[in-house]
């Protein structure tokens, strides 16, 4: 195919615009079989557009800037080309380059491109939290519409949690707390009024475009998802060893992969475990991260701690440290008042998530408080009352913050029964 373009289209070297076409290919490295697409789509136009749009074209299928750093702390820039289960090819200065996948900490997209702003989240039992615009169940699957109107099936046993608003402030503590507090049965959140969340146990058997239905205790409920903050599944473990890869696309999605493939059309294939994959276009990636997306703060060393011994207790205060300070529990960390501790922020972290409550063992008592402080500055500050069990959770972005600060205190009264289980304090990139 061809195109006799007027003397205008010919560049002042004499270059026809054929040649103009075929350097340009080149330039950019793109695959025949795209622009056979270009080239069916130009031959519609007249000939005095065909070279306006053949620029728009170039800069549709131009390949992704991004910034490559590698665990020596080098920085490569170029345009990504592909990335492999084991090598990542760029394009430098029109010259390809290819870098070993296991030498490479990140690769970041430098320019700005826009996404989707989707009102649905859904969180995977292998940690991928995805942005959708909607959901409907299939047999035993749920079928997921993402940001392109592309369907992602995903097992119903593999969805930890749906939330259909967007967050706010005054819901966000109390729907972070029932994401994390651990559970044997689904359970269906109802929005009350602005600022308080119900809960209703059940089994969710099947999510339709306009509402859910739920089996409670052999009785059928639909519920209108207008009336819904969320869902929150039978309890799937947060599993903080198994994604190797953290990879954010411009839609709002975070995808935790155990591993990549290159795949046809200018994907990124990524294996998010339990036979369950998913093609990212490379023109959708943000960001990509491998290795170490989740530390969980009960395996780190503090940098502080202290439990501030009251003067009916005659006990030494080192004594009293070891007795009552702060004590890790699996992932959690029970702190009684008054006491707190601080951790140092070392490497790429972004976000401090967990939830409080108070620990089961506490049958009796009072008020008592909890603060989060980021380098000395208060972020989080909430009270609990024995009287009500429901947790409070936390998605803090750290920003620049190098030293975490959890607080409990007394809310006043007596600080018998004052003691918080912090459910899985942990660090995300």
């Amino acid at each position: 195919m061809s195109y006799d373009a007027p003397p205008s289209l010919h560049h002042e070297d004499g270059a026809s615009w054929n040649t103009l076409r075929s350097r340009q290919r080149r330039r950019i490295g793109l695959q025949w079989e795209r622009w056979i697409v270009a080239d069916l789509f130009l031959e519609r136009l007249s000939p005095d557009r065909q070279r306006m749009n053949f620029v728009l074209i170039a800069i549709l299928f131009a390949l992704v800037p991004v910034r490559v750093t590698m665990i020596d702390g080098a920085q490569r820039e170029g345009s990504l080309r592909s990335i492999g289960q084991s090598q990542v090819e760029l394009d430098v200065r029109g010259k390809s380059e290819t870098l070993v996948l296991d030498q490479v900490l990140s690769i970041q997209r430098t320019d700005s491109p826009s996404g989707r702003s989707l009102a649905i989240t859904a969180q995977l039992a292998g940690g991928s939290r995805v942005s959708l615009s909607g959901l409907v169940t299939e047999e035993q699957s749920v079928a997921m519409t993402l940001s392109r109107g592309e369907k992602l099936a995903v097992p119903l046993k593999q969805l930890r949690w749906v939330r259909f608003r967007s967050p706010t402030p005054a819901i966000d503590p109390q729907w972070l707390g029932l994401v994390d507090k651990p559970r044997v049965a689904d359970v269906l959140v109802v929005r009350r009024g602005s600022d308080s969340l119900d809960e209703v146990v059940g089994v969710v058997e099947s999510i339709l475009p306009t509402q859910v239905m739920l089996n409670l205790d052999g009785d059928p409920l639909a519920a209108p998802i207008e009336k819904l903050e969320g869902l929150l599944f039978a309890d799937a473990a947060i599993d903080a060893t198994s994604g190797r890869f953290l990879i954010d696309d411009i839609d709002g999605s975070r995808w935790v992969a155990v591993g990549l493939k290159s795949s046809e059309n200018d994907e990124l294939e990524l294996d998010l475990g339990g036979g369950l994959s998913y093609r990212l276009p490379l023109d959708r990636l943000a960001k990509l991260e491998t290795s170490g997306s989740v530390l969980f703060l009960s395996t780190e060393t503090p940098a502080d701690r202290n439990y501030a011994a009251h003067d009916d207790l005659a006990a030494p205060a080192k004594l009293m440290n070891q007795w009552l300070g702060v004590q890790g529990s699996g992932n959690d960390l029970i702190m009684r008042a008054d006491s707190h501790v601080e951790y140092r922020v070392d490497g790429d972290f972004s976000s401090f998530v967990g939830s409080a409550n108070f620990d089961p063992s506490v049958s009796s008592g009072g008020v008592c408080e909890m603060r989060i402080l980021l380098d000395d500055k208060l972020v989080w500050e909430q009270t609990f009352d024995v009287s009500d069990p429901s947790p409070r959770g936390y998605e803090l972005p750290l920003g620049s913050a190098r030293r975490i600060r959890i607080e409990v205190a007394s809310g006043g009264d007596s600080t018998i029964g004052d003691t918080l289980r912090i459910r899985q304090p942990r660090l995300l990139k």
